[in-house]
């Protein structure tokens, strides 16, 4: 073999190596949401024979750390509330200047303010019977301008909780205006503010969610408990319109409907950009369209195999499917759409199966299948009813597409009027059918290829494949039969995949080809572009690439959370399993734990029935640990590599050793198991194992394919975009497989079985046999990688035969077996490692001047706080938080923390809560607040907090009346005053973009470097260049670096981890020579050296 050594050296030159004749290049990318592991073999004749290169390519994946949702939310958030205020002040100003222009608002702005002393409510009130002065009808009208009411939009709150609390609390308000005989909402208002005894008993007008029974119910739930919609207040607009206009000749229709226009015109929504069909140029359906909906369940149904033990399992024929499908599209109507779906079981006796037969789906496991949602909600009774049935497919997406393009109460109605005009529904009918909810979003699939794949869908009973083949098209295969030496915005080939741009040529990339939606999808499939590129550049185009990517990366907020509640019930199982072995006198380890969950798994609702399942004799709990029994693959792990939970058992070790290289059904016909004895057990088994004692077991794992391809198979979102992507890259044309993806799991074991895990490049320990992979280190991804370029189908070949010459081995023995690519593997990978620079992605935005100029410039991290805060003096601020966020600090003057600025108050909450204990802390103080006279109805209390003038922003800046605490740093800056006196400061993120000037700590100061987080720089230290990445900076304790390998190092800090951690004042940074490095996607560095003497 080639000196590794050297040929790492040369790469890093940036040459590119010229390989031999008959020789190819591998990649190998472990791609994950944070990270690209990559490693480059040269194979001769599928045998590696030498290492080129490798590395670690870092960076963010767009979402927050704690919550792991997407930071564009936060963005799109703030914006719509910045857009909102916006909007209201140009409304504002628009109602302003039109009301001063017709006398009803003076237009000198000091007359103008004098108008805030008169009550609006009592003006409201008064106006609908006497006279009012032009001015004071405006006060009037510019108080409903202030709260114009809720107005709900269909679109964006269809099945919103808070919008149906909104809708009570609305029709709540109306039964109170009937019971207080108020005519308008103001009038209401008024009404109960003139019952007030004191002015601090006067009721809130402003609705506040409150926890209370409400309309008679004994359970305490959240809600209002009343709330306007804009209705209220445009009817009140137009009944003091209407009052007035009789005293008043300037008060004419036209400037009625002008100025209720400023006031409570709502835009429309914008219609959302769709995204091309995957196999056509069309837009995609609608997913609530008819023909997409019917798609889909003709699609579930076609998937459907009967099944029974110790048969093969079959397709329906098509009287079947059209039966079940007759079912289903008649099937009774329930109270919610939820309960639209009929059980597997149901089913089975529609078609009449025979005693031991069941379904099952091939695609997933489910024991129901939902009727079509879009036909049960229209053809409900009360809305359409039977009629639907009777309307074709264009007439029924006339009735959906009207149905969805519903924003506003007009648009109601005039849908109902149609529905009644057009179909001659009812009207309570034709008003149910206008609220039918209906399926959000749209289909991967235009018109024309539904059609067509629903029609191949129909005339036999073929899976989705199946039918888009027959319509000419591939369902996974977008190359073009271009060849490209270079990867371009990956929207250009993935087109099918992304919201779609604007296609201008002059746009960037982004705009043109549009984007997907998902931030780390976006990020990862950049940065593939960037390094796969770079690698293009140094080594040309790689002959072969491997993949093997995170598990997570599509998944939603919500199934993370299911993931997470799975984990967590996991995790109780195996303590109870731990607990009852240390009851049986049984060490409590893994292994264990596993033989006790795959018994619990032979019969979970009777212990008497667990059975070993190849022999049907019955497993003791006594005979767990005493020698009886074995953990054997149900299918052989050498024809399968499936390791997995659900293709293990646990049997009697003699029957075990029957059984030998064989699936069940194979053993039992080769004489060796009885076939009887294993049906008779089989039932007690779940689904997702007692399928595989089935004849045909082996054939639908394997899918169609040898064992080989079903163990490279890609089934994750981001693989499946990744393949598709790298696959641009050659043109399929010489019939070869240049990309392909690996599992995870078994590289994983090669790993560990490897001796990876314990180098001690990446550890302290040298204990080839390290069971964990090092995570504080980065370059352990550059290891995951070598282990999945080296994973290609002569390997597990390789992997195969050794598990057959003795099956009796376990998946973990086998792989032990199994002998690196080469007898230095090892050695030649840790060689490798320690010339790895991890490369990290800087992130601070573009911030060039004429892009600042424009306002284009972009910087990474928040302006500024979201919450106000009053200004006291140059060190102190107040603000206001909830009763229940106060803590026992805040009754003490001068907490750090901040403390009650009512000093009468805090000493009455201080004797208060004197006796309790901090866990009584909060219920203490509710009650306190509850009963007492002068605080009672307090929600809210004013504390006093310390915050340095320079550390606010100040709103307005020349004579502030409100400031804000400062949201990140920028940029860190170090300068040498003209005494020579080296000095630091913090650029904030708001200062960056409104100082019009450099900021300078002296005018004729020189600054020496400027450092962003993530910047890449380099220092000496002991003698030694070290390579570190820019962690944090600080205004008072300066730069923390971090050496380049070092993970996750500020959350290890926190916990007093050990971790390579360099907090540097700037004196000790200008000592250490300190400058900044330039390290491309592949972690070439480019040092200039130590600077000259500064």
């Amino acid at each position: 073999m080639k000196s590794t050594l050297a040929i790492a050296s040369i790469s890093s030159l940036g040459w590119v190596i010229e390989l031999g004749e008959n020789r190819i290049m591998r990649l190998g990318l472990d791609i994950g949401s944070t990270s690209i592991g990559w490693w480059i073999y040269e194979t001769t004749d599928g045998q590696i024979t030498s290492v080129i290169d490798g590395g670690v390519r870092i960076f963010s994946d767009g979402r927050d750390p704690k919550s792991k949702g997407s930071l564009a939310v936060d963005r799109r958030v703030a914006r719509a509330q910045r857009r909102r205020r916006d909007r209201y002040l140009r409304r504002k100003a628009a109602l302003m200047k039109r009301m001063a222009e017709v006398g009803l608002m003076p237009s000198d702005p000091k007359q103008a303010k004098q108008l805030e002393a008169l009550d609006p409510y009592e003006l409201r009130a008064r106006g609908l019977d006497e006279t009012l002065e032009l001015t004071e009808l405006g006060r009037a009208l510019f108080h409903l301008n202030q709260r114009r009411g809720f107005k709900s939009n269909r679109k964006t709150d269809a099945g919103d909780n808070e919008s149906g609390k909104i809708i009570d609390a609305t029709a709540r308000l109306d039964w109170a205006m009937r019971d207080h005989r108020a005519r308008t909402y103001g009038e209401f208002l008024h009404m109960r503010r003139q019952k007030a005894d004191t002015p601090r008993t006067t009721p809130a007008v402003r609705t506040r969610l409150t926890i209370a029974a409400r309309d008679g119910a004994e359970k305490e739930e959240s809600g209002y408990d009343f709330y306007p919609d804009r209705q209220h207040l445009r009817d009140e607009f137009d009944a003091l319109w209407e009052a007035q206009a009789e005293y008043h000749g300037v008060l004419t229709e036209d400037l009625r409907d002008e100025i209720g226009t400023i006031i409570f015109h709502q835009r429309p929504l914008k219609t959302p950009k769709v995204g091309k069909c995957l196999f056509t140029n069309e837009e995609r359906v609608a997913s609530a369209h008819p023909l997409n909906q019917r798609r889909i369940l003709v699609e579930t149904v076609n998937a459907l195999r009967v099944a029974q033990l110790g048969e093969v399992a079959r397709a329906l024929t098509l009287e079947e499917r059209d039966t079940i499908l007759h079912a289903l599209d008649n099937k009774a109507h329930t109270k919610s759409l939820s309960g639209m779906s009929i059980k597997l079981k149901a089913l089975g006796k529609v078609i009449k199966l025979r005693s031991g037969q069941y379904f099952t789906l091939e695609t997933a496991n489910r024991d129901a299948i939902a009727c079509d949602p879009v036909r049960a909600s229209l053809s409900k009774p009360d809305r359409i009813g039977s009629y639907w049935s009777t309307l074709d497919h264009n007439a029924q997406w006339e009735v959906v597409n009207r149905i969805r393009a519903v924003q506003s109460d007009a648009d109601h109605r005039e849908l109902v009027a149609w529905l009644v005009s057009q179909h001659r529904l009812a009207a309570e009918h034709a008003e149910g059918a206008a609220y039918a909810p209906l399926p959000d979003g749209y289909s991967r699939l235009g018109i024309t290829a539904t059609k067509r794949i629903l029609a191949a869908l129909e005339a036999n009973v073929i899976p989705y494949s199946k039918a888009v083949e027959s319509c000419g098209w591939h369902h996974s295969d977008e190359r073009t039969g271009e060849v490209l030496d270079r990867l371009p915005y990956y929207g250009e080939i993935l087109d099918r995949h992304v919201i779609p741009g604007t296609y201008d040529d002059s746009d960037d990339d982004i705009t043109r080809f549009g984007r997907i939606t998902n931030p780390t999808v976006h990020i990862g499939l950049n940065q593939l572009r960037r390094l796969v590129n770079r690698i293009i550049e140094v080594h040309g185009k790689p002959d072969e690439i491997v993949v093997e990517l995170a598990r997570d990366l599509k998944l939603s907020q919500d199934q993370k959370a299911d993931v997470e509640r799975t984990i967590k019930k996991n995790t109780q199982a195996a303590i109870r399993r731990g607990e009852k072995l240390e009851e049986m006198g049984v060490p409590n380890t893994g292994g264990n734990r596993m033989v006790l969950r795959l018994w619990e798994d032979l019969n979970d609702d009777d212990v008497m029935k667990r059975f070993c399942p190849y022999t049907g004799q019955r497993i003791s709990a006594g005979m767990l640990f005493d020698g009886s029994c074995d953990v054997d693959h149900i299918l052989p792990f050498s024809r399968t590599l499936d390791d997995g939970f659900t293709n293990k058992t646990l049997c009697l070790k003699e029957a075990n050793r029957k059984k030998r290289n064989y699936a069940p059904h194979e053993a039992a016909e080769k004489g060796l198991l009885d076939r009887d004895a294993m049906d008779s057990v089989a039932k007690y088994l779940p689904d997702n194992k007692a399928w595989r004692f089935a004849p045909d077991a082996i054939e639908r794992f394997e899918g169609e394919r040898d064992f080989t391809a079903r163990a490279l198979k890609d089934t994750q979102y981001l693989s499946r975009l990744a393949r598709t992507y790298l696959d641009a890259l050659y043109d399929g044309g010489d019939d070869k497989s240049h990309v392909w993806v690996v599992p995870g799991r078994l590289t994983e074991m090669l790993r560990r079985h490897w001796g990876l895990n314990g180098l001690e490049a990446l550890a302290d320990s040298d204990e080839k046999t390290v069971k964990r992979k090092n995570r504080t280190d980065h370059r352990h991804h550059a290891i995951d990688a070598a282990v999945v370029a080296a994973t290609d189908r002569s390997l597990i070949q390789k992997i195969s035969k050794i598990a057959a010459s003795d099956e009796q081995a376990g998946a973990e023995d086998t792989l032990k077996s199994t002998p690196p690519p080469w007898d230095s593997f090892r050695d030649d990978i840790a060689a490798q490692l320690q010339n790895i620079t991890v490369s990290h992605r800087a992130d601070h935005g573009r911030t060039d001047s004429l892009a600042k100029g424009r306002g284009e410039d972009t910087t990474s991290g928040a302006l500024h706080e979201a919450t106000a805060l009053g200004i006291i003096d140059e060190t102190h601020v107040t603000v206001r938080i909830p009763i229940e966020s106060l803590k026992s600090g805040h009754l003490i003057e001068g907490s750090r923390n901040g403390y009650i600025r009512d000093p009468y108050l805090r000493d009455q909450l201080t004797l208060a809560t004197k006796n309790g204990s901090d866990k009584d802390f909060t219920t203490v103080l509710q009650k306190f607040f509850d009963r007492s006279k002068r605080y009672g109805g307090t929600r809210r209390v004013r504390i006093i907090k310390t915050l340095q003038d320079t550390a606010r922003i100040s709103v307005p800046h020349n004579a502030p009346i409100k400031a804000y605490k400062g949201g990140s740093n920028h940029a860190f800056e170090i300068w040498r005053l003209p005494n020579g006196k080296i000095e630091s400061q913090v650029i904030t993120t708001w200062e960056h973009h409104n100082l019009t000037e450099p900021k300078r700590p002296h005018p004729a100061a020189k600054r020496i470097i400027r450092l962003h987080k993530t910047d890449m720089v380099a220092i000496e230290r002991d003698g030694k260049t070290v390579i570190c990445f820019v962690q944090k900076t600080d205004p008072s304790n300066g730069a923390f670096l971090v050496p380049h390998f070092e993970a996750n190092a500020d959350g290890r800090k926190r916990k007093n981890e050990p971790v390579e951690w360099y907090q540097m004042s700037a004196n000790s940074l200008i000592k250490a020579d300190l400058r900044r490095v330039g390290v491309d996607e592949m972690g070439r560095v480019r040092d200039p050296g130590p600077p000259p003497i500064r």
